[in-house]
């Protein structure tokens, strides 16, 4: 198991960390909690501590998780990327399967891993990730670094595909005379101000009271227009709406 002295290493490398119970955090409010303070990590790794080491993704980094098990692994990722993948910082997982954690420069803006292939995701500055020498609950089998090569810029081509597309507003708002009566309309804008955070779920109670109001297909469309409009992807958008037309306010 990762000792003391492990983790004192890890916090003075500027890393952020939290102690894991396998790999789910074993503090309060999780990756909010994470520390770099020594003291703080001794309290977390006493001598004998016998949990793993968990650490915030640093700001200006991103990972990418390949997980084997679900189709993610390093042929697929460079068939997204076109090209060979540069080397880059990267932890091995416990596993034994090859899933692996790859560190590369923040390209900026925000992130989504919805146009990755199946089993890569993405993780930034709100997520953690199992560091070495923990050990995997499922095999007992320590993380261990890759190589020694630091985190390296993102391929051109896997950015492009990480950035969250940028959706035009509508020039103005739909109204009755675009077709939709009064409370259509009066959704529809509801819709198109929603905050991020909030904008699944006011969608749902917008699609919702549209349900119960008996609205024609053309109002749905709508909603589905304003929602793509603040930047929820289509897949998400129609999800939301079809599950809503199905079942109605709670």
């Amino acid at each position: 198991m990762p000792t003391t002295h492990d983790a004192l290493a890890l916090a003075a490398a500027g890393w952020q960390l939290l102690p894991l119970r396998g790999k789910v955090p074993l503090t309060a409010h999780g990756v909010r909690d994470a520390s770099a303070d020594p003291e703080q990590v001794r309290a977390w790794w006493p001598a004998g501590a016998l949990h793993n080491l968990g650490a915030r993704v640093p700001g200006g980094l991103v990972v990418l998780d390949l997980d084997p098990r679900n189709g993610g692994t390093l042929d697929t990722l460079a068939g997204a990327a076109g090209d060979e993948l540069p080397a880059t910082l990267t932890v091995l997982s416990g596993r034994g399967d090859g899933g692996r954690h790859l560190y590369f420069q923040h390209p900026g803006g925000r992130l989504t891993s919805t146009r990755l292939p199946e089993g890569i995701d993405v993780k930034t500055s709100t997520g953690y990730c199992v560091m070495p020498p923990s050990l995997h609950p499922a095999t007992g089998q320590p993380y261990r670094w890759l190589g020694d090569a630091g985190p390296a810029r993102l391929p051109h081509t896997l950015a492009q595909l990480l950035r969250v597309p940028s959706l035009p507003r509508p020039a103005a708002p739909l109204r009755a005379d675009a077709g939709l009566d009064a409370k259509a309309a009066h959704l529809v804008e509801y819709v198109g101000r929603l905050p991020e955070g909030k904008r699944n779920a006011g969608l749902y109670w917008a699609a919702c009271r549209a349900h119960d109001e008996g609205q024609p297909a053309g109002t749905f469309d709508a909603l589905e227009r304003a929602a793509l409009s603040i930047g929820l992807p289509a897949a998400e958008a129609r999800a939301t709406i079809a599950s809503a037309r199905r079942g109605g306010a709670a």
